[in-house]
């Protein structure tokens, strides 16, 4: 609670997976905040930011606010949800009640959470606005590969594996070390285009960085043509 016009809206990190990786700031906010919302793809999946706050701490008699935030490209329907959600989250605040959207790695780092600011914003002017920055699932990744991600003046990049083969192609030629997110649906290609240029011994895969069912491999040959899930990434260090 706060003695504002309104409760104050926090955007929390929960890490990639361990909860022994959530900082002690985020965990004084979500042991403060009487809210916890919880964005979700829809309404029979689980969230696992949710699922990884329940490991570090007793979530009793607070509000678990789910959000149902679809995952798909169409603009309309996206608005739509976020709209309807940013009401929910308004709903609370005037209520003089904090609230605290949790996410996995960094609020700030393609993030839903960042959508909400300006949507909440806009119905709440005096809105106070407050974010606890998180581990991402890539410095886990690194972490557990003891692989340093850049040294001296090493350049770094992090794109979405779907970005098209030209990008990728000019991210390859100006970086030193790119980290691509989410590449469970691109993994063909991307090995095809690292082993083009050379570079498939120098690239690891990571799956469900940070989590008791973390996955690595060293041998990118071997992740052609086998499912992997939306939480893999492969790290590229030339």
């Amino acid at each position: 609670m706060t003695n504002n016009s309104c409760g104050v809206f926090y955007g929390a990190g929960v890490g990639p997976g361990d909860p022994e990786l959530i900082t002690l700031k985020t965990l004084r906010i979500l042991q403060k905040s009487p809210v916890i919302a919880v964005p979700k793809a829809n309404d029979e999946s689980s969230s696992v930011a949710l699922g990884i706050a329940k490991k570090a701490l007793r979530l009793d008699g607070k509000e678990i606010l789910e959000l149902s935030l679809p995952m798909t490209k169409n603009a309309a329907e996206l608005a739509t949800a976020r709209e309807k959600a940013a009401d929910e989250i308004a709903k609370r605040l005037k209520q003089n009640l904090d609230v605290v959207f949790i996410t996995l790695g960094d609020p700030m780092l393609y993030s839903t959470f960042s959508y909400f600011v300006p949507l909440l914003k806009e119905k709440l002017p005096s809105l106070k606005v407050s974010v606890s920055a998180g581990v991402t699932s890539f410095s886990s990744a690194a972490a557990a590969l003891m692989l340093p991600l850049a040294e001296g003046e090493g350049r770094v990049a992090i794109i979405p594996a779907s970005y098209g083969q030209e990008d990728i192609e000019r991210t390859l030629d100006g970086f030193d070390t790119i980290i691509f997110m989410k590449v469970h649906k691109a993994i063909d290609r991307l090995v095809d285009l690292l082993r083009a240029r050379g570079l498939d011994k120098n690239a690891y895969f990571i799956s469900k960085a940070g989590w008791d069912s973390e996955e690595i491999e060293t041998d990118i040959r071997k992740l052609k043509g086998v499912k992997h899930g939306y939480f893999s990434m492969l790290i590229v260090k030339k």
